[in-house]
């Protein structure tokens, strides 16, 4: 039951990620404390730590394919807050005594209500063996692939730091 419930959660955000752009509602400016650096747009985000669940699929035990889903309260510098949802899907993993991380394909959303979202996508690293967050200190850098409202078309980058408390912070440089 667990496994159709996130199946059905992915597909969900795998097609909300394709909505269309009109018809989203534009009703009202998000000030979410951006900071403009050589035209470029920073926005600084903390995040809670994520409440994750594990689809071991196919195989048991870490296996390609595997699915890991999660969602946390988010809060920009400016105090605008919102919720991360997203997944992470297991592409490669090293042999036995080789590499000690796992890939893995990401995406995320950034929602801040009435239709403002960022969209995240890429590819990131994570520890081998029975873990399942980023390694405390080492940020990951991903794509900002687009959003909706106020983001609508924006495009850049994130780097995501997991803190030793276990929240997250995120650094979103979208550029003109």
């Amino acid at each position: 039951m667990k496994k159709l419930l996130l199946l059905s959660y992915l597909i969900i955000l795998l097609t909300s990620c394709g909505q269309n752009p009109e018809s989203i509602s534009h009703s009202k400016e998000m000030n979410t404390g951006n900071s403009k650096t050589s035209n470029n747009t920073i926005i600084k985000i903390n995040q809670e730590a994520p409440n994750i669940i594990h689809i071991d699929l196919d195989k048991d035990g870490v296996s390609h394919g595997d699915l890991l889903a999660f969602d946390a309260d988010v809060i920009t510098n400016n105090n605008v807050k919102g919720i991360l949802s997203g997944y992470l899907l297991t592409i490669f993993i090293p042999e036995e005594n080789h590499e000690a991380f796992q890939e893995k394909m990401v995406q995320m959303v950034f929602d801040f209500g009435e239709g403002n979202t960022i969209v995240v996508g890429g590819k990131a690293v994570y520890p081998h063996k029975d873990k399942s967050e980023m390694i405390k200190n080492q940020p990951q850098l991903r794509a900002i692939i687009g959003g909706t409202g106020t983001f609508i078309g924006v495009r850049g980058q994130i780097a995501t730091n997991r803190n030793s408390d276990g929240t997250y912070e995120h650094l979103i440089e979208l550029i003109e």
